[in-house]
Formats: C-alpha cells, sequence, structure tokens
C-alpha cells in the first residue's frame, strides 16, 4: 500500500481540525457564512470510443469563516447520477467533501488551497477520489449594492483515485454571482459549474475522461462583511 492515500488522509484531517479548532473564534471573525442548495449535475464518460451520460440533482451545503484575511471553509454534497436506459453505465450514489483555506490577498482575490475527497457507490463496488491542489476565488463587487460575481477555480494536480488509476488532469471551475439585499443577513448564489478529469490507462483499460457541469443555486445567512 502506497503511501500517498495515507499523506491525504493525514493533510485532510488536519485541515478538518484546524477548521474545527477556528469555529470557536466566530464571534470576533469578520464574517461568518452558511448556505444550503442543488447541484443539478450532467456527467458525461468518454470511454472506450463511446459517451455515457448519467445526470441528477446533488444537494448539499457549505459553510466559511473569515478571520482577518484568512477564510476557512467546508462543503459537501450529496446524491445520485441515473444513466440513460439502454446504456452500459450503472446508476450511482456520491458524495463529496471539500475544506479550503485562503488568504485574502487584495480586496476580493483569495488564495488558498483545497483538499476534497469525492466517493461514488455502484453495484460494482465503491471507489474514491482523492483531489489535492490550489485554488483560486474572485469576488468583485459589480457595482450595485449587496451584488458581487463569483469566479472558483481549483487547479488539483496531485489527485488520485483509491484502488485505481491516477488523475492526470483534475480542473474545476464555478462562475456565477452573489446577491445579499441591503440590511439582510440573507444571501443568494447562482452559478455555472464545470469540471473536467483526465484518468490514465491502466493494463488493458484505456484512458477516461469525465465532465461534470450544470447549474448550482444556494440561499443561506451571512454575518459580518
Amino acid at each position: 500500500m502506497s503511501g500517498r492515500p495515507v499523506r491525504f488522509s493525514l493533510a485532510f484531517a488536519g485541515a478538518a481540525a484546524w477548521l474545527a479548532l477556528a469555529l470557536p473564534l466566530a464571534a470576533r471573525a469578520q464574517s461568518l457564512q452558511g448556505v444550503g442548495g442543488g447541484f443539478n449535475v450532467q456527467r458525461r464518460i468518454y470511454y472506450s470510443n463511446a459517451v455515457h451520460e448519467q445526470t441528477g440533482l446533488w444537494y448539499g451545503g457549505a459553510g466559511a469563516v473569515r478571520l482577518g484575511p484568512l477564510r476557512l471553509g467546508v462543503s459537501g454534497l450529496m446524491g445520485n447520477l441515473s444513466g440513460d436506459s439502454g446504456t452500459a453505465n450503472a446508476d450511482v450514489k456520491v458524495r463529496t467533501t471539500a475544506v479550503t483555506a485562503h488568504f485574502a490577498v487584495a480586496p476580493g482575490v483569495l488564495l488558498g488551497v483545497q483538499l476534497e475527497a469525492r466517493r461514488f457507490e455502484a453495484d460494482a463496488g465503491v471507489t474514491v477520489w482523492r483531489l489535492i491542489g490550489a485554488n483560486a476565488r474572485l469576488e468583485p463587487g459589480l457595482g450595485l449594492a449587496g451584488l458581487r460575481a463569483l469566479a472558483d477555480v481549483a487547479v488539483l494536480p496531485a489527485s488520485s483515485v483509491s484502488n485505481g488509476p491516477k488523475l492526470k488532469v483534475a480542473i474545476q471551475a464555478t462562475v456565477g454571482a452573489s446577491f445579499r439585499p441591503a440590511r439582510s443577513p440573507i444571501t443568494f448564489r447562482l452559478g455555472y459549474r464545470f469540471e473536467r478529469y483526465d484518468i490514465a490507462a491502466t493494463g488493458a483499460s484505456p484512458e477516461r475522461y469525465e465532465q461534470f457541469r450544470g447549474l448550482i443555486a444556494e440561499a443561506g445567512l451571512s454575518v459580518g462583511r
């Protein structure tokens, strides 16, 4: 057994512990935010000269706390993906959990790291993706009080598949906008998310390419600025 999954587990646990220790400081934080919503996702799998499609709704939430220039976040999604009738791709249950740590290098510009675990459960068994890399988040104002653009991009070069091949490319991107009415703690977000994963060939299995894409809608509460 390689040391890579162990290193990932330790790093993921360390980031989660760091976030847990920071939460009691929320009363002194610049801001505290929690949102919940859904991801109307389409998955496309390119494999052996064929394209398989799956669709489903993932739901979950995210929370973040700002402590000066530091932003710590945790998020999770879960749901099902169903294949088209007559195709070879089986239905899948999916659960994903991510931890992020950002530093504000300028107003509305955050750079940091992302650790994520994505679990796929099907009749054939369970597969877990471990995603590790850099994340950049832009939240510039759009000239209207409470309205901000959102761009979130993660490049995850240290990613891998448990009991499986290497992830050669792992990229996630979300673009959209958020709105918080004046003197209100309520926040709304709407965005489009795109993910691309290139999975290396192993033995007799050729390379596989996967895409996830769709609309994300969220609503929640924000305290602070």
